[in-house]
């Protein structure tokens, strides 16, 4: 009986040690698969970083397959808060273990791309894997003034082609960019379109909207472009003189981005002729200053008596001078601040859409608040700043900049009384918001970095908004460069 018992027991124990190893089995532990990669961005400063691009390479920065977006294994875009999360769970080189490496990429205009970040990650036995990454400021800068380090040119370039996909379309043999109606084009529309094509260095773009351009010049307005045009007709065959010194403006870009001499000559031709028809003697204060007349519609019209600041860009003008050798447009350039000054409001900063020399504001009926002409001299004005460092350029972007910070980006509107008092009806917009982006580059770090975050969430789709987007955009980012520079 004994001998029965110790059987039994020794049996019982026997099964209980085969049963605690099949428990201990590592074989029957169920293996944690990872299902993602949540990476949060940030900013050398510190900030969150939404809309960019974030890559998971099986290779390291010091690869050049590790730094090109067509060898990533995945790639997400951040949102709001800075975070993007990668689905890995269909990567079987990322179930089977390793190192892997999560980029942030600058795109150039050129095609090619610097590194602005990276960290490593290793594949293990968690759900979720969350890793910082904190990235550079974008390479590209100015001689003076704020970068923002919450934008890059990815979204430069990203709005820039749904741009041309929405906003160019055929006519003829040229290209023509698309107003409201879309069978009208207006000639600030192909200043607008002429500076985007010359800074993306997309020259095929460029020459056919040089194309269109040149077909729709006019006697009637002294060899300028009718300012209304469609792609059959002209409208109106008077000009609209921002619109031709914009053209003019890009055809110096595209002269030295693609080392074409005939579009310097082209340039040159159009200068002599606003030169020669748009341009007023006046007096302010008692001394007298230059004005860029507003248009030629068989006589030129708008100088003294009525102007628009924002069709002054003394930036602009200052590279005309040097190309021609004309001193009149370095002084146009100087004089631009003597009718700012008169036409600014002292406490806001804010410029009528139209003033007369002496700056009272909306001559003739015309509209005197600040509004859909006047939300782009910031961006205009602040040029000046950021290439030259121009200090007068600075002192009123500084003070305009200062008065929309205290309203706040996301609560801008489209159009104010000069004192500041709001009367857009039609909401947030990059038209406005941009223009104010740009101003606060010369003042401080944080604003610019601000303004532009909130310029980063709109989708804008309205002809004029969105070609004044893509303008801010460039020149936030350092790809509006100065071309005397290159």
């Amino acid at each position: 009986m004994n001998q029965i018992l110790h059987y039994a027991l020794y049996l019982l124990i026997l099964l209980s040690i085969i049963s605690c190893e099949k428990e201990e089995d590592p074989a029957q532990v169920e293996e944690i698969q990872t299902t993602s990669v949540k990476i949060t961005v940030k900013s050398s400063t510190g900030e969150l970083v939404p809309g960019v691009t974030v890559y998971l390479f099986d290779q390291p920065t010091t690869a050049a397959s590790g730094k090109d977006p067509g060898n990533a294994l995945k790639s997400a875009v951040t949102n709001t808060n800075g975070v993007a999360t990668l689905d890995v769970r269909s990567l079987t080189a990322f179930q089977a273990g390793g190192t892997f490496y999560i980029t942030v990429l600058e795109q150039l205009f050129s095609n090619e791309y610097n590194v602005l970040g990276t960290v490593d990650v290793v594949s293990g036995d968690v759900d979720t894997i969350e890793e910082e990454l904190v990235i550079a400021s974008p390479s590209l800068s100015y001689d003076y003034g704020y970068i923002p380090t919450t934008i890059t040119s990815e979204l430069a370039l990203s709005e820039y082609n749904r741009w041309k996909r929405t906003q160019v379309v055929a006519c003829g043999n040229g290209l023509r960019v698309i107003a409201d109606p879309s069978r009208e084009t207006f000639v600030e529309a192909m200043g607008f379109g002429t500076l985007l094509a010359a800074y993306a260095n997309d020259r095929e773009t460029f020459d056919g909207l040089l194309r269109f351009y040149k077909s729709k010049r006019t006697p009637e307005s002294k060899g300028m472009m009718g300012w209304k045009v469609t792609c059959d007709g002209i409208v109106d065959p008077g000009s609209a003189t921002d619109g031709d010194v914009d053209v003019a403006f890009a055809l110096i870009v595209a002269s030295k981005q693609w080392n074409d001499q005939a579009y310097l000559e082209d340039a040159k031709e159009i200068l002599q002729i606003v030169k020669d028809n748009v341009f007023f003697q006046c007096t302010v204060n008692g001394r007298n200053v230059l004005v860029l007349g507003p248009g030629y519609s068989g006589v030129a019209w708008g100088g003294c008596g009525m102007m628009d600041i924002m069709y002054h860009t003394p930036a602009f003008f200052r590279v005309f001078a040097e190309v021609t050798g004309d001193d009149a447009w370095a002084t146009l350039a100087e004089d631009t601040y003597t009718l700012l000054n008169a036409g600014a409001n002292a406490t806001t900063g804010l410029v009528p859409d139209w003033q007369t020399a002496s700056g009272n504001p909306g001559p003739g009926g015309r509209a005197g608040h600040f509004g859909y002409d006047a939300c782009r001299a910031p961006w205009r004005l602040t040029l000046d700043y950021l290439w030259n460092g121009n200090q007068q350029a600075k002192a009123w972007s500084a003070k305009v900049s200062n008065w929309a910070n205290e309203v706040g980006p996301a609560n801008i509107v489209d159009g104010y009384e000069l004192n500041g008092r709001p009367i857009g009806t039609n909401g947030l917009n990059s038209a406005f918001l941009g223009g104010f982006a740009v101003a606060t580059m010369s003042n401080d770090q944080a604003m610019v970095n601000r303004f532009s975050t909130e310029l980063s969430k709109l989708n804008d789709n309205y002809w004029f908004n969105l070609n004044t987007r893509c303008l801010y955009l460039f020149t936030l980012t350092g790809n509006f460069w100065n071309p005397l520079d290159r």
